[in-house]
């Protein structure tokens, strides 16, 4: 395996105002005025919060410029897709190599956490917050990979056109560490929760190859992200010219606990939630 592990990368760290409204929406004494003094600390995401909440989705007709009124009218998951899509922007900046840029990245990103949530509200399971972030982040490693080594990302996403395959078989092929593993030393820096962490870690490991210490719970939300991921490729929201299997198990959709139209009215509320992201 070359050396490319991001032990050996200098990695960036996570926003003061971001890491902030994390950890205020992790605590058990969440406060929105709490959350709002964070984020006003930085301009571009008190901005990129009102520009939401003005929106013809959230507004309802009425424009508001106070910080506390716009995080309650767009939510928890809206707020985390802003902070995350807002760190991602301001801390790894790259010219496109290949089909691989930012804004297919975030819009990935973004869908895959989405659906993640939704499904999670759908099956009433309480680790929303879990997904929303890991969601957001499940594929940060190839970020890491990408500003630490461009020549080394342009092989791969040579190697994913050459031979159709998707980032996880080429990096196989070229004997590099997966972008799960780079992702993962990555977040550590970043202090995010171990669940989260461990959700992004496996979310390209069947189960049966997981480490048996993970609970069912664990592995039910990895699973959940899976299947989340596949779904954003199956409808289009990722990286143009890019070729991963988008079949969906229905053996795994049934273990999860959906149905087929169960997912079609997720995937029709998750277009209506991010048509302004």
């Amino acid at each position: 395996m070359e050396n490319n592990s991001a032990k050996d990368i200098k990695l960036p760290s996570i926003p003061d105002a971001v890491r902030e409204c994390l950890a205020q929406m992790y605590s058990s004494e969440a406060d929105i005025a709490k959350l709002a003094n964070h984020a006003q600390k930085d301009a571009g995401i008190t901005s990129s919060i009102l520009k939401l909440a003005n929106s013809s989705v959230y507004s309802m007709g009425q424009s508001t410029s106070d910080l506390k009124v716009g995080m309650t009218r767009i939510g928890l998951s809206s707020l985390m897709q802003i902070l995350i899509k807002y760190s991602i922007e301001k801390l790894f900046e790259f010219e496109a190599i290949d089909f691989f840029n930012v804004k297919s990245f975030t819009k990935h990103s973004s869908w895959v956490s989405q659906v993640a949530f939704e499904i999670a509200k759908h099956l009433k399971i309480e680790a929303l917050s879990d997904l929303l972030v890991a969601g957001l982040l499940h594929d940060v490693g190839l970020l890491v990979r990408t500003v630490s080594d461009k020549n080394l990302m342009k092989q791969v996403t040579e190697k994913c056109l050459k031979e159709k395959i998707d980032f996880n078989i080429a990096e196989k092929l070229l004997k590099l560490e997966p972008h799960e593993q780079l992702a993962e030393v990555l977040l550590q820096k970043w202090q995010l929760p171990q669940n989260v962490i461990i959700l992004i870690k496996y979310h390209h490991t069947e189960e049966k190859f997981r480490p048996k210490t993970l609970s069912s719970d664990q592995n039910k939300l990895i699973n959940i992200m899976c299947l989340a991921d596949t779904i954003a490729h199956r409808f289009g929201n990722a990286f143009q010219n890019y070729h991963r299997d988008t079949r969906v198990n229905q053996i795994e959709l049934e273990k999860i606990g959906l149905t087929s139209q169960d997912v079609g009215n997720i995937v029709k509320h998750v277009t209506q939630q991010l048509q302004f992201f």
